[in-house]
């Protein structure tokens, strides 16, 4: 037995060792170090056991244990086990106005993760938490991105997961959510079969005889599964199949049966046939289920179900948990089901309709049993489903795909009902993550034909999906098909335009792009889709950033965000303020920036919008780079990664992976950057959408850094050739125009530097009020030119600006440029205010070069100021870092730590990871202990 994982790699012989195991890792969760453990291995292995003894070490810890278990019901219950546990645990983690205030936003997924996470790590802060959970192959979706989330989210906190699941053929978002935390540092804890000694041992103990050969032949067919093995033993020890002589036992009769099922029905066979009965309807029902509900089931009265349920519990095959039974092992309900037959079981589930009905079960639970006992073109089922999507969709969106394909499974070819039901299950199916599934069936639909708004319904959900999972091309060309239509409504198209406007942005067509939105914001504001308006204005924003032109690209983002505000609903979900950000920050309102991006924040969390966070962490983190603030970049890109990585939110993995590769370049960790870029590379070329400037651009950097100019110039060519009409790179990057004129003249291409110096003053000129922009304009042609006054110029209009380290470059190049022209007071003292402001940023190779060229002109530079930060230890941690880690230690949780300090949690998390690797601690307790010693004042 082997317990895997990133931080684990323990060999295990046995049962004792994975318990022993997890006794540790709750010994740990005492000392305030939060964990995850997945536990492994078929059904009837043991993981269940293993919860309960870990849950009973925990209850005699006095930690607080909230166990659950769930069904596969609860796919279409999303959240109802985890709820559940954590409101009956002892003393509760929510309570009733907890539970009220979740219901109440229960159709916005990302705000109850949210909050959910507050009240954990706020709860674990006062008694250490486990959370035990099994047959976690059953979760529900939302589940599932709870665990995905929360999980990282919580590691720093006394909170531990206890995850049991078993493999299945099928894969899942579940399945994938548990192989993702096991990726990432969670324990894997799988369980293997009882070795041979074992499965004699318990057979000795069940028989109460030393098993011989014969016997030990028979239950070979267990395959060490101490469930199947113990109900083997039990029905031959009961059946008297077992014959004991002077201790050995032998079975009496050959031939005896070993599958599964069979076995299950000795054990169930002096079961009376009521039982029997009873077992069989709450094998159909599928989860907890009270004895009135499985009365209603079998068309009898509940009294007369009292004695047999006795029965059942009595034989250890139902459990009472003191309203409702379930059966003690998944297994066996499962046994019993499939020894149903099939119209047995269809006829028990029309007769659970009624039944449900009557106990006012949720409509989704209703719709399960309509599709599996429902006939095709059965009109009743298709009415109960769509009312069903409707009820889950918000929160379980696969969920909710699931019922429509299942309900499509039993309506005729030529039911009107169907083919609405396809665009339903097409846009549920993308918003879920299942692409594949989206696009197999929207096609195999659209290539029998449809009707216009239909087939144009269900290309638009084809296209958004794409288009958020980055898919920009494969978008274009939905949207295309779609427009291409006749009679598409104005409403449809005014959205269809406004995705391919986004769409066009990313693969590059800005002119398209711009004629695409504005069409959208015509057709959109006719029809009353303010929804399509407030995105294509978005798009509008970025086309004119493109071209350089900020007055109308802010004038864009503030009617964006205007009519978002006025209207609120869907409109806001648009999240307009994250491009008024970005425009902000390219006109120097650095202040201004940083406090719209802090209002998007805040409407984000409200709103529970978090396919927008990657995106809120992206263009946050260019405006701290643009600021000099790179290790602060440097988390909140991290921090978005890692959002997108577990919301699968990747569309703008490629720019946060190019800026971590900019800031390594800065930093002279060429490994680093060089991993990081081949990363964005990758996801590049698996089809993702990137605005060029976002990766071609590192991706030069890089060449140039290993001396490789000309590759960085070839790389660098269709920028160069979008100049002047598309300026996105020099507005964005205010150093971008002198280094693309230093590439180019040391690759030889001095035509390519020119075009660099027309781009920066055509930028210049469009902008006439930003100071930064007109200095970056003179550093590029004074550059080229060997000027000195248009230099000077350009440190000038740097000093003015909010921008060190355009201003580090400027003063280093017209440094260079004075003591070249003679004067060398000036040019020494300029070079000198360029090392300090690379070395205040961390710009470790920018000083190193500046520092090897006073060097070369013979000036001594002092030790310290080139000094290199540690790598561990108190002193390497960042101002950022010790800002969190001594609120760590004032004992703030992570989010109140990102609300004092204006961060999002996923960043405060990423501080605090960096903080626990370059320290070497674990817990918040060890943090608190180094903080108070470090920061004790000397006697």
């Amino acid at each position: 037995m082997v317990v895997e994982g990133p931080r684990t790699l323990l060999p295990l012989v046995g049962r004792e060792d994975a318990s022993r195991l997890l006794r540790n890792v709750l010994v740990e969760l005492t000392t305030g170090n939060g964990d995850c453990v997945v536990v492994e291995g078929p059904a009837g292995i043991g993981k269940s056991r293993m919860l309960a003894e870990a849950a009973a070490q925990a209850s005699g810890l006095g930690l607080t244990v909230a166990e659950g278990r769930a069904t596969e019901l609860d796919r279409i219950a999303p959240f109802s086990t985890l709820l559940t546990a954590l409101s009956v645990c002892a003393p509760s983690v929510l309570d009733k106005d907890d539970l009220a205030s979740l219901r109440d936003h229960a159709d916005s997924r990302f705000w109850l993760i949210d909050r959910l996470g507050g009240i954990l790590e706020s709860y674990s802060h006062v008694r250490p938490l486990v959370v035990s959970l099994d047959d976690v192959q059953w979760a529900d979706e939302l589940t599932a991105l709870t665990l995905r989330v929360l999980v990282p989210a919580l590691r720093s906190s006394p909170v531990l997961w206890l995850l049991a699941r078993r493999p299945l053929p099928a894969r899942s978002a579940p399945q994938y959510a548990f192989d993702w935390l096991i990726a990432e540092g969670a324990r894997r804890l799988p369980l293997k079969p009882l070795p041979d000694a074992a499965v004699a041992e318990l057979c000795a103990r069940t028989i109460g005889a030393v098993p011989r050969d014969s016997l030990l032949e028979l239950i070979a067919g267990s395959g060490g599964n101490p469930f199947l093995l113990e109900s083997l033993l039990t029905g031959l020890r009961e059946g008297d199949r077992v014959r004991i002589e002077n201790g050995a036992a032998t079975v009496s009769s050959k031939g005896l049966p070993v599958g599964f099922v069979v076995a299950v029905d000795q054990r169930l066979r002096d079961l009376s046939a009521e039982a029997r009965g009873l077992l069989d309807g709450a094998a159909v029902l599928g989860r907890p289920c009270s004895l009135h509900e499985i009365a209603g089931l079998l068309e009898t009265h509940a009294v007369r179900l009292v004695e047999p349920a006795k029965d059942a519990v009595q034989a250890g095959v139902l459990v009472d948990n003191g309203t409702t039974l379930h059966f003690q092992h998944d297994l066996v309900r499962e046994a019993v089901y499939g020894g149903l037959t099939g119209p047995a079981r269809q006829a028990l589930h029309r007769t659970a309709i009624d039944v449900l009905q009557a106990e006012g079960r949720p409509t989704p639970e209703i719709a399960e049993h309509l599709i599996r006992g429902g006939k095709p073109g059965d009109a009743r089922t298709l009415a109960v489903v769509r009312d069903a999507v409707v009820e889950v969709a918000a929160t379980a969106p696969g969920a909710a795909a699931d019922l429509i394909l299942g309900a499509l499974g039993t309506s005729g070819s030529r039911d009107p009902e169907r083919t609405r039901l396809v665009a339903d299950a097409v846009q549920l199916l993308a918003s879920a993550g299942r692409l594949a599934e989206a696009r197999e069936l929207g096609e195999s639909y659209l290539r029998r034909g449809l009707d216009a708004p239909v087939e144009a319904a269900v290309l638009l959900g084809l296209a958004e999906a794409l288009k958020h999972a980055g898919q920009d091309a494969s978008a274009v060309s939905y949207t295309r098909r779609a427009l291409e239509l006749p009679n598409v409504p104005a409403r449809q198209q005014a959205h269809l335009l406004a995705i391919q406007a986004h769409a066009q942005l990313q693969t590059n067509d800005i002119a398209d792009a711009d004629s695409s939105a504005e069409l959208a914001v015509k057709l959109g504001s006719a029809a009353g889709e303010h929804t399509a308006v407030v995105f294509a204005m978005e798009a509008r924003c970025v086309a004119a950033y493109a071209r350089g032109e900020l007055a109308a690209a802010a004038g864009f983002a503030d009617a964006a965000v205007g009519l978002a505000d006025r209207v609120a609903g869907a409109a806001r979900h648009r999240h307009p303020r994250l491009w008024q950000g970005m425009v902000l920050t390219a006109m120097d309102h650095f202040t201004a920036a940083a406090d719209t991006f802090v209002a998007d924040k805040i409407a984000a969390d409200e709103l529970g919008t978090a396919w927008s966070r990657p995106l809120w962490h992206h263009l946050h983190a260019d405006l701290l780079l643009a600021a000099g603030r790179l290790d602060d970049a440097e988390a909140v890109a991290d921090a978005g990664l890692r959002a997108g990585q577990q919301l699968g939110a990747i569309a703008v993995t490629p720019a946060l992976l190019a800026t971590l590769g900019q800031i390594a370049i800065h930093r002279d960790d060429l490994p680093a950057a060089l991993n990081h870029l081949r990363q964005a590379r990758h996801h590049v070329h698996s089809g993702i959408g990137v605005i060029s400037e976002e990766i071609n651009w590192e991706l030069a950097l890089y060449e140039d850094a290993v001396g490789r100019p000309e590759q960085a110039l070839e790389l660098l060519t269709p920028l160069y050739d979008g100049f002047p009409e598309r300026l996105y790179l020099v507005v964005h990057n205010r150093s971008a125009g002198a280094r693309l004129v230093r590439i180019a003249l040391r690759a030889g291409a001095k035509d390519r530097a020119e075009a660099a110096v027309r781009a920066t003053r055509v930028a210049a000129d469009l902008n006439p009020d930003n100071v930064s922009l007109t200095a970056a304009a003179d550093h590029a042609a004074g550059l080229l030119r060997g000027d000195l006054d248009l230099l000077r110029a350009a440190v000038a209009g740097f000093r003015g600006a909010p921008r060190p380290y355009d201003r580090a470059s400027a003063m280093e190049d017209t440094g260079m440029a004075e003591y070249a022209a003679g004067q060398v007071t000036e040019g020494v003292t300029l070079l000198n205010s360029a090392l300090t402001e690379y070395t205040g940023l961390d710009a470790k190779r920018d000083a190193h070069r500046v520092r090897g060229r006073l060097q070369a002109l013979g000036v001594r530079t002092s030790g310290p100021r080139g000094a290199r930060r540690a790598k561990t230890g108190w002193a390497s941690l960042t101002e950022s870092e010790l800002r969190v880690a001594r609120l760590v230690a004032q004992g703030n949780t992570n989010r109140q730590i990102a609300t004092s300090l204006f961060l999002s949690p996923h960043t405060v998390d990423s501080h605090i990871r960096h903080v626990f690797a370059k320290l070497g601690v674990s817990s918040r307790v060890e943090l608190t202990r180094r903080v108070l010693a470090n920061d004790q004042p000397d006697s």
